[in-house]
């Protein structure tokens, strides 16, 4: 299948009217057509079977066939707060095609564009991706080892990205190409009054689209990619006690002729003592090289990577290439045991992880209740790594609040998984309980705001993602990554699919539970889960008004591995909710009076 026969997702007028495919060789027409409008067209392209998920599906989301790619678009953002009046986005942008140049990548492969706000680079497959239904994960984690520090991680599977010479709303700008001497000698503010109308002085020359040997992509035969985000942080700067001749040997750069030796001694102990995969390996290794005057060829820098796993190499203290930078700073100073496979802690080692815990920032990490409701007479924390569940009968605005709780925590992205709620109601509650507003109060603001309004609405709740099915158990890790979540949400457990669980109901919320709090551990994130009540529970709940940690629906599986469990309790009529913790694993149980507002979805104090 070549390229032009794949297809392309675009939208016109708003990237709203998505979910509209063509093959991409009719794309320049579609965009020819509205012309002087908002033009978005898919990153990646769809096998032909997207044809029928659409049909059956109205949506792109949930796509498993294969992804192609015939061009990458890098991104670098408008700085905000640039006090160089757009020259720094500018001057960044050069930084990016220096690092190119030093990649080896040929000018005719890309064009460079000013997107109406930032700037674009239309790089041609120099990578030589191939088809996959991986490729989105597969594309960013290369771009994140070769330009992270420079540019926009846009590449999931679904995302839409502005056409050329596209019409920019907000900026009343157009899409246009520019030259690399544009680029260099000519102002911000010149750029964009070129940008006033669809240029046609300048016409971008034909990328060449082929593969660089030296460019290898990211190898994603592993699923787990959270590694590349998970790596080595003090691996640079001010050494920790924590295998302190890694951390020497990185910072000391090029020596002459132990390039080769102090990467594989490297890649070695962060395989053995960080944990990190081969693709978080790579990513280090080549930031590693990147630092030196005269680095190893990618290739072989792979190759080094590749034979430290395949061939399970071990360094100890006492290594000739490791002894030169022996620390007594460094925990394993007194055994010099750092080639010991135990994982026990002594006294020394527990302290100073702890140091190390609690002198981090959490701040991206957990959230205090107490901050959503000040009246609370003390702080409950929720962190990653926990599974959280809330249970509470049917029809009481549980996902209500779990939903208001998210609207509140702006600070952490959230993935929320409605597998019992369609997609416009909860999009619907979530902009009521961000903004306020009642049902009608939305439904016509929708409907009439002007576009400042609209942008407020947007911010509300741009920190969630929706999706109204779910991944099997085994593959949410995979993408809850990919999402980059420090939240996810689950309403409800019953309906989250586990194929290989078998169909015995005990056995699947067994298979679940477990799943959910390893996915909390592993990818760290918090992971709220909903939980309806059983028959009995419900029953006794209506005599009583309470519930007790037994009160979930099923066997004790989900009770066991949830680090808190929470009761949301009322009565059908009453717009009263007490919220109970009847387990917390590390700290003080809380109970909440609230009000529900129905019309708003949202909870505040009991009068």
């Amino acid at each position: 299948m070549e390229i032009k026969d794949w297809y392309v997702e675009y939208a016109t007028g708003s990237v709203s009217n998505r979910n509209q495919v063509c093959k991409i060789s009719d794309f320049s027409k579609i965009a020819k057509t509205a012309a002087g409008s908002e033009i978005y067209r898919s990153m990646f392209l769809y096998d032909e079977t997207i044809v029928n998920h659409l049909k059956e599906n109205k949506t792109v989301m949930q796509f498993k066939g294969e992804q192609n790619v015939d061009k990458l678009v890098i991104d670098i953002d408008y700085i905000k707060n640039d006090n160089d009046k757009g020259n720094q986005t500018r001057k960044k942008v050069i930084d990016v095609i220096d690092k190119m140049e030093k990649l080896l990548i040929d000018p005719l492969n890309y064009n460079i564009w000013f997107s109406g706000r930032g700037f674009h680079i239309h790089l041609g497959n120099v990578y030589g991706f191939k088809k996959s239904n991986k490729l989105a994960l597969q594309v960013r984690a290369t771009m994140q080892r070769d330009f992270g520090e420079y540019i926009d991680l846009i590449y999931d599977s679904r995302r839409l990205i502005r056409a050329g010479f596209s019409y920019h709303k907000k900026s009343s700008l157009y899409k246009i190409p520019i030259s690399y001497e544009e680029l260099e000698n000519d102002s911000y503010e010149k750029i964009t009054t070129l940008a006033k109308e669809r240029r046609t002085d300048y016409v971008p020359h034909k990328i060449v689209s082929e593969r660089i040997e030296s460019l290898e992509p990211m190898d994603m035969s592993r699923k787990n990619v959270n590694e590349v985000r998970k790596v080595f942080n003090n691996a640079k700067g001010e050494t920790t006690r924590f295998i302190t001749c890694a951390q020497h040997i990185y910072n000391a750069g090029h020596v002459s002729s132990k390039r080769h030796k102090h990467l594989l001694a490297l890649v070695s102990i962060w395989r053995k003592k960080y944990a990190f995969n081969k693709i978080g390996c790579d990513y280090l290794a080549r930031a590693y090289m990147d630092s030196m005057d005269k680095p190893l060829p990618p290739e072989e820098v792979s190759k080094i990577v590749s034979d430290a796993f395949k061939n399970d190499y071990h360094y100890g203290c006492n290594h000739v290439d490791l002894q030169p930078y022996c620390d007594s700073k460094c925990m394993l100073y007194k055994f010099k045991n750092l080639d010991e496979e135990s994982n026990t802690l002594d006294a020394e080692n527990m302290i100073d992880n702890l140091i190390n815990h609690y002198t981090s920032d959490y701040s991206n990490r957990q959230f205090d209740l107490k901050a959503i409701f000040p009246f609370m007479q003390k702080s409950h924390m929720f962190t990653t790594g926990q599974l959280i569940t809330v249970i509470g009968d049917t029809g009481l605005g549980k996902t209500a609040f779990v939903s208001y709780l998210i609207t509140q925590l702006y600070h952490l992205k959230t993935v929320f998984l409605s597998l019992e709620v369609d997609e416009y109601t909860m999009s619907r509650r979530f902009l009521q309980a961000g903004m306020k507003m009642s049902k009608p109060e939305i439904i016509h603001f929708l409907k009439n705001s002007d576009k400042d309004l609209k942008e407020k609405a947007k911010k509300s709740i741009q920190h969630i993602k929706l999706n109204c099915v779910s991944p099997d158990i085994q593959d949410l890790s995979s993408y809850v990554a990919e999402e980059e979540a420090k939240i996810l949400v689950v309403d409800t457990i019953d309906r989250v699919p586990a194929k290989y669980a078998g169909k015995d109901d005990f056995g699947r919320q067994e298979a679940i539970a477990n799943g959910l709090k390893d996915l909390a551990m592993k990818e760290d994130v918090m992971v709220i889960a909903i939980h309806h009540i059983s028959k009995s529970a419900s029953y006794n709940a209506k005599q009583t008004n309470s519930l007790d940690v037994h009160s979930g629906k099923g066997n004790s599986s989900i009770e066991q591995k949830s680090d808190q469990f929470i009761a949301f309790e009322g009565k059908e009529f009453s717009k009263q909710r007490l919220v109970r913790s009847l387990k917390a694993r590390d700290e003080a149980k809380f109970e909440i009076s609230l009000n529900f507002n129905w019309e708003t979805f949202t909870f505040g104090k009991r009068n």
